[in-house]
């Protein structure tokens, strides 16, 4: 009897034993299970905070990228050169996108692009506006070829050696020897705005900034009072402190060139070519920048880049 008495509870031992270690053993599967089912909640969370990060980057980067103003339209997306070719010039340089911007190398002679999209173009009444600087060279940097008409002309931007602007050609007579001629300084790496306006009747281009001339035995405090009363004009209150920062920012040697009366700049629009085309021939000047119509933007041996193109008609 003892040793069945034993045996039983030797048994009933081992069934507890064997009871315990099971419990034990759910219970830790249910902490693994639990670990894994926070774990994951975890991950989803996390994942779903990622995604949320990168939505709101790329929705904030959309709404910081520039818009056209109202009634433009984009010519050039900053992306690539849809809507674009390069243009079949001999001995052109290498054309790319970068940074939003289009850039147009050196070549041996012109390099440039063609717009592909004739059917959208107007003819007459309408707006183009595009910024341009240039990083190398002493030509043209930013020649923009438009339709004027059931012809095309040529806004060139620092031809000649670098200084002359004007519209090629009006009556055979090319941007150098017209009534559009006017000579501007360019600075190296600087943008500069074009806005070009067609209509039936004239031809108008408006360029920011605006140079200004230094009058004789002129100073800092002086220019920078003439600014002053500049945006004054134009609703705009500054003090001497923010006008000369202003300056400063598109005049890094200010304080050189006042003294040497040398050509600055303004903030703001100026326009710097009105030129009536009634009774006037108006046709591009003979040669390879034909290639660049119906619309085009090309640089003579200079290295030019340009960004913000984009066109609106007008009534």
């Amino acid at each position: 009897a003892r040793t069945l008495a034993q045996a039983e509870r030797a048994l009933n031992d081992q069934r507890e034993r064997a009871r315990r270690e099971q419990t034990a053993r759910d219970k830790e599967e249910s902490r693994k299970r639990a670990v894994a089912q926070a774990k994951a909640k975890e991950e989803a969370e996390e994942k779903a905070r990622r995604e949320a990060e990168m939505k709101a980057k790329a929705e904030a980067k959309r709404a910081s990228e520039p818009r056209p103003p109202k009634g433009f339209y984009a010519l050039f997306n900053g992306k690539d050169l849809s809507g674009w070719e390069e243009t079949d010039y001999a001995g052109r340089g290498n054309v790319k996108v970068q940074n939003g911007e289009l850039h147009i190398e050196n070549g041996l002679v012109i390099t440039g692009v063609t717009y592909t999209n004739k059917t959208v173009l107007p003819k007459t009444n309408y707006e183009i506006e595009y910024e341009a600087k240039k990083l190398n060279g002493t030509d043209f940097f930013g020649l923009l070829t438009f339709p004027v008409g059931d012809a095309h002309a040529s806004l060139v931007t620092g031809g000649w050696g670098g200084a002359v602007t004007g519209i090629s050609s009006i009556n055979s007579m090319d941007a150098s020897e017209n009534n559009t001629t006017v000579y501007l300084k360019f600075n190296k790496d600087h943008w500069y705005k074009f806005r070009l306006r067609v209509t039936p009747d004239n031809l108008s281009v408006w360029m920011t900034p605006k140079e200004h001339l230094i009058p004789l035995n002129a100073t800092v405090a002086s220019v920078v009072k003439s600014y002053q009363e500049d945006a004054a004009k134009a609703g705009q209150t500054l003090t001497a402190e923010q006008a000369e920062a202003a300056l400063r920012a598109i005049n890094p040697k200010l304080d050189e060139n006042i003294p040497a009366r040398d050509t600055i700049y303004f903030p703001g629009e100026a326009q710097i070519i009105n030129e009536t085309i009634k009774d006037k021939v108006v046709n591009m000047r003979v040669g390879e920048i034909e290639l660049s119509a119906p619309l085009g933007l090309a640089t003579f041996q200079t290295y030019g880049v340009l960004r913000n193109i984009r066109m609106r008609r007008i009534k």
